[in-house]
């Protein structure tokens, strides 16, 4: 069984990532606090090519972004050779979208790790789980 490298997050295992925490809660390698509670789940991009690349893409909205984090607020994640295992829309989570505007579409409710390779995202309207056995992490500008 492989285990996931990470770069672009703290290599101290009190603040980089861990099984307990998964890639919710971490620090960059430039020490800047990542928490996807306070962010919006807003892109997700799957090039199927060889290796399969997944990235995902979080931006925190302005009240809540990190100092650290205040000129560049989004956070990307680059899954390298990733593999799927599931991919469900929730179609209620969608409708409830679509007649209020409002609603958390982006809300992350957990993104874990199993200590392996395995990730599985849970946002409002998706759950998205695969494996990869690299993720490079980068925050940018929106």
């Amino acid at each position: 069984m492989s285990v996931t490298e990470f770069a672009g997050v703290a290599e101290d295992q009190d603040r980089g990532v861990t099984p307990r925490a998964g890639l919710y809660e971490f620090w960059t390698a430039e020490d800047a606090h990542v928490y996807l509670h306070d962010t919006d789940f807003r892109r997700l991009t799957y090039q199927p090519g060889r290796p399969p690349v997944l990235e995902l893409e979080f931006v925190y909205d302005p009240q809540w972004t990190p100092p650290e984090l205040s000129g560049t607020p989004a956070v990307v994640f680059r899954f390298e050779d990733v593999r799927l295992v599931e991919w469900c829309e929730d179609q209620e989570g969608h409708d409830c979208v679509a007649t209020h505007p409002d609603a958390p579409h982006g809300q992350v409710s957990c993104f874990d790790w199993d200590g392996s390779d395995l990730f599985v995202l849970d946002t409002f309207t998706l759950r998205l789980a695969f494996r990869a056995p690299r993720v490079v992490v980068t925050v940018h500008a929106k």
